[in-house]
C-alpha cells in the first residue's frame, strides 16, 4: 500500500527523466510477488501495487498509450503467473509430503516383511559389496549383519553353495547372469547351512544411474526348502511305491527298457514274484497287518540283492526284480535265497504270520530282448511255479507258451461246456465202517472234453475260478447232485464240494434253498464240503452263510483236514458236523507211526466235539481194519468203490440188503474214472 501511494505521489511530480524510472519501479513492484508463496501473501502485495499503478496512470494522465497498454498487459501477466506458479508449488509440496508419507509406510512394510516373512532383501553397490543387510538374511546365514555388510556375495555364497559349474547348473547360471549384469528371477540354488541341505530362491535386478553406469543389485531371496522337498516327494511318489518305497511299475518299466537296450552287451535276469497266502493275511488279520507284511517283504528283498540290482513293487502282492547277471545259476541262487528269507515267520502285534513266495525267472537276451516279451515270459514261469506247488521258482521254457495257449483254449471251451452239456457227475460211495454199509456218496465233477476226453476237476476247476465261471459250475453241480440224490433211499446223503469263491456270492444260501426245494430233498441229506482254504479266507459274510446253512439243517464238513494250515480255531469258530481226514495221512497208515498218532488225535478230537470222521483214500484191507479199530466211523476209497456213474450207484443202492449181509469188505467196483 505504501508503494502504491509513493508511486502516485512520484507520478504527480514526474519529469521526462523520472517517467522511465517510475515505469521500471512499477514493473519491479508488480513482478516481486510472482514467486511469493503462499498465494495469499503474493496477492496481498500484488493487488495494492496493481491498484496503485492503475490509479497513478489514470489520475495524472499519460502521454504514451503504448506504455500504458504494456503496463496493463504486464499486470495481467503477473497475476496469471502468481496464480499458476502458486498452484504448481502447492502441488509439488503436497506431492513431497505424500512421498514422504509413502516412504515411511514402505519402510514400515519392509521392516514388517523382513521380521515376519521367510524372504529377505539384499542389496549391493557398484563394487558388488553387500550394502543393506536385513535381519532375516543374517539369520539364514547364521552370521551377524555387521559380518555380512561390505562382503562380496560370491564370498558369502561360496561358504554355503554346493558349487556345480556344469553348463546349465543353477550356480553357473547365477554367476553368468551377475557377470552380464542381467536380471534373474526365482533362480533356485542349493545351499548347505550347518550341514543341512537347503534350497534358496533368488531374484535380483541390476540398477544403473542416469548415465547408464552400473550401481549395484537389488533383490529378494527366500528359503524354499519345504516347497522343494514337497516337489521332490511328489516326484518320488510318482515313480515309487508309497508303502514300501520301492520303485513302482512305471519306474521299473523304464529301468527294464534301459536294460533291454543294452542287453546284447550286458545280459540280465528278470524275476516276477508273487506272495503266497497274502490275501489270507489281509482278510483274516486286516489290511494294516497286510501292509506291515509288504513292508517287511520289501526289506527282505533289499537284503537279498546288490546295489546294481533293482527291486520294485508292481502292485498288490506282486514284485519284480532285475538282476545284473546273465548267469542262470546265479539268478537261481538269488531266487532260492529270496524264497527262504521271505518265507520266514513275521511277527505283528504278537501275532505270528506265515506267507510264502513264488518266482518266475526269464533271461535276457537268451529268452527275449523286448521288455513286454520278457514280462510275459516271467509271468508264465511264475504261473508254472504257482501251479506246481507255490513256494518255488521256475525258469522260463518256450514250452510254457504252448501250455499257456492250451490253457487259454481250455478256458474258452469251459465257457461253452455248460451249454453243450459236457459236464457230468460221478459218485463215490461213503461207507459206515462198523456196519459195512453205504450211508452216502460224494459227487465228483467230470468234463467230457470233445478233444481231450474225460477231465478231472484238477484240470479245470482253477480255470473256472479264474474266469468267474465257478458260480455257474457250482450251481450246476448242486442242481444235478440234489436231483440225483432225491432218487436214492432217504437214509443216503449226498456230499458236494464248494469252492471258497462260491461263498463270495451273497445269494448262495438262497440258491441252495431253491435247489433243495426243487429237488424235494431234505436239507439234512445234503453235506457241503469246504476246505481249510475257505476258513483261511473267511469273512463275516462267509461265517454268516455257514451259520444260515447249519441252522437250516445242511451238514457242513471240513475237507482235507490236517493239510495246509490247519488250526483248531476253525473248529471253535464253527460247529462242523464232520471232519474228513486227508488221504495223505491214510496212504502210509500202518507204516508211519506219526500218521497213526495224527489220525488217533483227529478221531479223539472229533469224538469230544460230537463230529463224525470220514477217512479218504482207503485202498487196503489193513488200512480199513486199523481205521475201524481207531474208532473212525466212515471211509471212502478204492478198497470199497471207485467213482461211478449215477446209474451204477442206483443199481448198487438197490442191492444194499444183500451186500450188508455178506462178510468182509466188498470188492472194488470197476468204474471208468477215479477221483
Amino acid at each position: 500500500m505504501l508503494w502504491s501511494v509513493l508511486l502516485c505521489i512520484l507520478m504527480a511530480q514526474r519529469n521526462s527523466v523520472q517517467i522511465s524510472l517510475l515505469y521500471g519501479i512499477m514493473v519491479g513492484c508488480l513482478a516481486t510477488p510472482v514467486l511469493v508463496a503462499p498465494i495469499v501473501c503474493a496477492l496481498a502485495f500484488w493487488l495494492p501495487i496493481s491498484l496503485g499503478v492503475v490509479w497513478a496512470l489514470f489520475s495524472v494522465g499519460s502521454s504514451d498509450p503504448f506504455a500504458i497498454a504494456d503496463l496493463f498487459a504486464f499486470i495481467l501477466l503477473t497475476g496469471f503467473c502468481i496464480v499458476y506458479l502458486n498452484r504448481r508449488m502447492n502441488e509439488r509440496a503436497i506431492g513431497a509430503i505424500r512421498l514422504e508419507e509413502n516412504s515411511e509406510v514402505i519402510k514400515l512394510l519392509l521392516r514388517d516383511f523382513e521380521e515376519s516373512a521367510s524372504d529377505w532383501l539384499w542389496e549391493t553397490n557398484a563394487a558388488m559389496e553387500m550394502q543393506r543387510v536385513s535381519q532375516r538374511l543374517a539369520q539364514v546365514l547364521h552370521r551377524p549383519a555387521a559380518a555380512i555388510r561390505g562382503r562380496f556375495p560370491y564370498a558369502l555364497l561360496g561358504e554355503v553353495v554346493n558349487y556345480d559349474y556344469k553348463s546349465g547348473s543353477p550356480v553357473e547360471r547365477l554367476l553368468r547372469l551377475v557377470d552380464d549384469r542381467s536380471p534373474f528371477r526365482d533362480l533356485v540354488v542349493p545351499v548347505v547351512i550347518n550341514g543341512e541341505q537347503r534350497y534358496w530362491s533368488l531374484t535380483g535386478k541390476p540398477c544403473f544411474d542416469k548415465f547408464g553406469r552400473f550401481s549395484g543389485y537389488h533383490g529378494v531371496g527366500s528359503d524354499i526348502t519345504g516347497q522343494k522337498r514337497q516337489q521332490e516327494q511328489i516326484a518320488f511318489l510318482a515313480r515309487h511305491d508309497s508303502l514300501t518305497k520301492l520303485p513302482n511299475r512305471v519306474l521299473f518299466g523304464e529301468i527294464l527298457h534301459q536294460a533291454c537296450a543294452r542287453c546284447e552287451a550286458s545280459g540280465f535276469a528278470l524275476l516276477c514274484l508273487d506272495l503266497d497266502l497274502f490275501k489270507v493275511v489281509n482278510d483274516t488279520l486286516g489290511h494294516p497287518t497286510g501292509d506291515g507284511v509288504l513292508i517287511a517283504v520289501a526289506e527282505r528283498l533289499r537284503g537279498c540283492i546288490r546295489d546294481v540290482d533293482t527291486a520294485a513293487r508292481l502292485g498288490g502282492d506282486e514284485f519284480g526284480l532285475i538282476l545284473d547277471t546273465a548267469d542262470i545259476e546265479e539268478a537261481a541262487v538269488v531266487a532260492a535265497r529270496i524264497i527262504e528269507r521271505v518265507s520266514r515267520p513275521y511277527y505283528f502285534d504278537g501275532k505270528l504270520v506265515h506267507i510264502g513266495i513264488s518266482i518266475g525267472i526269464t533271461m535276457a537276451p537268451r529268452d527275449a530282448k523286448s521288455a513286454s516279451t520278457l514280462m510275459k515270459n516271467a509271468d508264465l514261469a511264475l504261473y508254472r511255479a504257482k501251479v506246481e506247488g507255490k513256494g518255488i521258482w521256475r525258469l522260463y521254457d518256450p514250452a510254457m507258451d504252448v501250455r499257456m495257449q492250451e490253457r487259454r483254449s481250455l478256458q474258452s471251451a469251459l465257457r461253452q461246456a455248460l451249454t453243450r452239456n459236457e459236464l457230468c457227475l460221478e459218485y463215490q460211495p461213503v461207507l459206515d465202517l462198523a456196519e459195512r454199509r453205504i450211508i452216502g456218496a460224494e459227487a465228483l465233477l467230470r468234463w467230457r472234453h470233445p478233444e481231450r476226453g474225460l477231465l478231472l476237476p484238477g484240470d479245470f476247476i482253477e480255470l473256472a475260478e479264474e474266469t468267474g465261471l465257478i458260480a455257474q459250475v457250482g450251481e450246476w453241480v448242486l442242481n444235478a447232485a440234489c436231483a440225483e440224490a432225491a432218487k436214492w433211499p432217504e437214509d443216503i446223503s449226498i456230499a458236494v464240494n464248494l469252492s471258497p469263491l462260491q461263498f463270495r456270492d451273497p445269494g448262495m444260501v438262497d440258491m441252495i434253498d431253491r435247489i433243495l426245494s426243487a429237488a424235494s430233498l431234505s436239507p439234512g441229506r445234503l453235506e457241503l464240503e469246504i476246505t481249510e482254504t475257505t476258513m483261511l479266507e473267511t469273512s463275516s459274510e462267509t461265517m454268516e452263510a455257514l451259520w444260515r446253512l447249519h441252522t437250516k439243517g445242511v451238514r457242513i464238513a471240513l475237507d482235507d483236514f490236517g493239510t495246509g494250515y490247519s488250526s483248531l480255531s476253525y473248529l471253535r469258530r464253527f460247529p462242523f458236523d464232520k471232519i474228513k481226514i486227508d488221504r495223505s495221512f491214510i496212504r502210509d497208515l500202518g507204516y508211519e507211526k506219526d500218521d497213526s498218532s495224527i489220525i488217533l488225535a483227529i478221531i479223539g478230537l472229533a469224538e469230544r466235539m460230537n463230529m463224525t470222521v470220514t477217512a479218504e483214500g482207503v485202498e487196503t484191507q489193513e488200512q480199513a481194519v486199523l481205521l475201524n479199530s481207531y474208532g473212525c466211523t466212515q471211509a471212502q476209497g478204492y478198497l470199497f468203490y471207485r467213482p461211478m456213474a449215477p446209474e451204477l450207484l442206483a443199481e448198487l443202492l438197490g442191492e444194499r440188503p444183500r451186500e450188508t449181509a455178506t462178510s468182509g469188505w466188498a470188492e472194488p467196483r470197476d468204474c471208468a474214472a477215479a477221483k
